[in-house]
């Protein structure tokens, strides 16, 4: 079967099935496998990297953009984009992340 062409709006598609008395459920998920200790590791981790994506993927468009403006644009734009893919990639990391741990009074 052929996949139809989406709006780009559309998210998610849930393929409901139907089970032998002709009930529907939502079929195939799978739980994610990861201890109770490491979670939040994981989910810092993953944090960090899709902020390192944001910040990737924003320096290349403004690189690119740089350059159809004009000539050797990368270059002469190149501290402006980096600084403003950097901003975009710590504000996606969020403020949590980014806090300075409380120091610890010693009595």
């Amino acid at each position: 079967m052929e996949m139809p062409r989406l709006n780009k709006s559309v998210r998610k598609i849930v393929q409901l099935q139907r089970d032998e008395d002709g009930s529907l459920y939502k079929g195939g998920t799978r739980k994610r496998k990861v201890s109770s200790e490491l979670r939040p590791l994981e989910k810092g981790l993953r944090r960090l990297v899709r902020s390192h994506a944001t910040l990737t993927n924003t320096y290349l468009k403004r690189h690119n953009r740089s350059n159809e403006k004009r000539k050797d644009g990368w270059v002469k734009d190149f501290v402006s984009n980096v600084s403003k893919a950097g901003r975009k990639g710590r504000k996606s990391l969020g403020k949590s992340v980014m806090r300075w741990p409380t120091p610890i009074k010693v009595i």
